[in-house]
């Protein structure tokens, strides 16, 4: 394992970051998806090319998914669910993945073109968040592989904070760039996020929130410094 960790830190090195650009990523607001003023935005899935919806740069955790219509959509995620997983006791999900399958029969369940796809999300601070879509198959040329949720800009740029919460807001822009940048590492497939080195990425942004130093909770979580710089690069890079 810690020489697969040397190759990903190796290939994060060097590999070119104008291949960020070369990706095919959907942007989606987030007051576009969830609260009063969200309508409900269609994301599609082509034959053999899955979508991917990510909220790893809005800092929430995916606690529960549900999905009208299963018959022609599979639904995956990057960690564990509560209420559906029996051995998940804590839900780290932040990605979503769409699969399409050929039609299956489900007795009782009506034809329909489209469904409807909820997720209910949570916040650092505990709050409930609830997204809704439309999901449809779609026969043409894939436009997109990835659905990117992001904060909205003005209230990122109205945001005001006292001087006593500095160390809160310096906590949350180092542990919003590593999730970035793991974001962009796993869109690039330089990081994989079924395998043990993006657990323990998920380890050290838990230990970052909880109050340690980056370097204690790189050393806890077993997370080279040298990765945990390269991701926060990747991630400042991609916010501008």
């Amino acid at each position: 394992m810690k020489k697969l960790m040397l190759l990903v830190a190796f290939a994060l090195c060097f590999l070119p970051t104008e291949a960020i650009a070369q990706s095919t990523v959907r942007t989606i607001k987030q007051s576009q998806v969830s609260g009063e003023s969200a309508t409900l935005q269609t994301i599609n899935v082509w034959n053999g090319h899955g979508v991917s919806i990510y909220f790893y740069e809005v800092g929430e955790t995916i606690k529960r998914v549900w999905l009208d219509d299963p018959s022609q959509i599979l639904v995956d995620t990057d960690g564990c669910l509560e209420g559906i997983e029996t051995n998940c006791q804590n839900s780290s999900a932040g990605l979503i993945h769409l699969r399409r399958i050929e039609k299956v029969k489900i007795p009782g369940l009506p034809q329909a073109p489209n469904t409807l796809l909820t997720i209910i999300t949570q916040t650092s601070n505990g709050e409930r968040k609830v997204y809704s879509f439309r999901v449809a198959t779609n026969n043409g040329s894939p436009k997109y592989s990835q659905v990117i949720i992001k904060n909205d800009v003005a209230v990122e740029e109205n945001q005001v904070f006292i001087p006593q919460l500095q160390p809160l807001v310096n906590t949350f822009k180092t542990t919003r760039n590593i999730k970035d940048g793991i974001a962009v590492a796993i869109r690039n497939r330089w990081i994989n996020p079924h395998d043990q080195l993006h657990q323990r990425l998920q380890k050290l942004i838990n230990y970052v929130q909880q109050g340690d130093e980056l370097s204690t909770a790189a050393q806890k979580a077993s997370v080279s410094m040298e990765l945990v710089n390269k991701l926060i690069s990747l991630g400042t890079d991609s916010q501008r």
